[in-house]
């Protein structure tokens, strides 16, 4: 549950790429941004829009260009990259929570523990020895997230966490988030796919290495005109559509209905909340 208190400072930062010898290609230009303790955000935006170097840019993997990237003192960053093999270091489960844990000042026994009731929480039944290259993507990027979350973050990262798993492993994986951040970690998490955003706190979307939008995610998916402290639907496209995304199936079917009179203030994220809109 988020207090207020920030963790990690982005301030201007640029990440710059040669791309020929007289071309330069701007990843990341000009984007500043606080996180805070138990906030969930989302990071959007289409492919090469910026999101995955903003996620380097937090781990601590991408360096600067120019800017300036603030952490707080004792705050601990984990992270979760699309590629599961891009981060494994161990040849056996058991070797890549050592590796994750060996800078930790706990005992062996609290890593043991760690390790079990994290392989437990993202439903990895499986013997420390047993030898990583015969996972599959989809459970490699499990023990990642299972490594990650050992470490107790105070701000994890999760780019694309959930293009290799399927619909059961990634309803698990937004119930492990809900229950981090009650906890206060921070979560971080790049995607492309819109129906992973609708539960976060914020959204941040991305487009040509910049943030052209930084806020509520029912103002993203909605076109909102407010008046003091009250929100209307107004007839204009969302900002979701200008930027060329495709909105979670709720929001699209909610606009349909909008369009034949009905749920004309309503703005739901979830299927959960079309229903009770519909049945109210």
């Amino acid at each position: 549950m988020q207090d207020g208190t920030t963790l990690i400072t982005l301030d201007n930062v640029r990440v710059y790429y040669a791309s020929s010898p007289d071309k330069v290609r701007k990843a990341v230009d000009g984007v500043s941004l606080h996180v805070h303790k138990g906030e969930w955000i989302s990071i959007v935006g289409a492919n090469g829009s910026g999101k995955s170097t903003i996620a380097g840019l937090l781990i601590g993997f991408t360096p600067l260009s120019s800017g300036s990237r603030i952490v707080e003192p004792d705050v601990t960053i984990r992270g979760v990259l699309q590629h599961p093999d891009a981060q494994v270091l161990g040849d056996t489960i058991e070797e890549e929570f050592h590796f994750a844990l060996s800078s930790l000042s706990v005992s062996a026994e609290e890593k043991r523990i760690r390790r079990e009731q994290a392989l437990h929480t993202v439903g990895l039944r499986m013997s420390p020895d047993t030898t990583i290259s015969r996972l599959s993507g989809g459970q490699k990027q499990l023990l990642n997230i299972a490594v990650a979350l050992s470490a107790k973050p105070d701000i994890l990262v999760l780019d694309e966490p959930t293009a290799m798993l399927d619909p059961g492993a990634r309803e698990r994986i937004e119930s492990i988030v809900e229950h981090i951040i009650q906890q206060g970690t921070a979560v971080i998490w790049i995607t492309h796919h819109l129906e992973e955003a609708t539960l976060c706190d914020r959204i941040i979307a991305m487009d040509n290495g910049g943030c052209v939008y930084d806020g509520d995610p029912v103002a993203f998916f909605y076109a909102l005109e407010v008046e003091g402290n009250v929100s209307r639907n107004v007839e204009s496209e969302s900002i979701c559509l200008k930027l060329g995304l495709d909105p979670p199936f709720t929001v699209k079917t909610a606009q349909l209905l909008k369009q034949q009179g009905m749920l004309p203030q309503a703005t739901p994220l979830r299927p959960e909340q079309l229903v009770r809109e519909v049945s109210s």
